[in-house]
């Protein structure tokens, strides 16, 4: 088992970005469909539909890049060490 102490900076890092660029492309994507179907089906095929969806689904990436990177953003969230959970268990 690999402890987080052995992980180099580098490396958590690169998963942060990998995680964000694949969420970015998956929530993109899922707007942009949801987009052209609504598009298609109930605006009678105004363009409108796609750009918003779309941007709704980037910004919800942005959201989650953003909960990533700087987890203190969330409100309510305490960051607490790990050797005070197990001394209280």
């Amino acid at each position: 088992m690999v402890s987080e102490e052995n992980i180099p900076s580098e490396e958590i890092l690169n998963e942060k970005w990998d995680k964000c660029i694949s969420n970015l492309l998956v929530k993109t994507g899922i707007g942009l469909s949801v987009g052209i179907i609504a598009s298609a089906l109930i605006f009678r095929k105004r363009t409108w539909p796609i750009a918003i969806s779309t941007g709704f689904g980037i910004g919800v990436a942005y959201a989650d890049c953003q909960r990533t990177f700087i987890p203190t953003a969330i409100p309510g969230v305490r960051i607490v060490k790990a050797n005070n959970i197990n001394s209280e268990s």
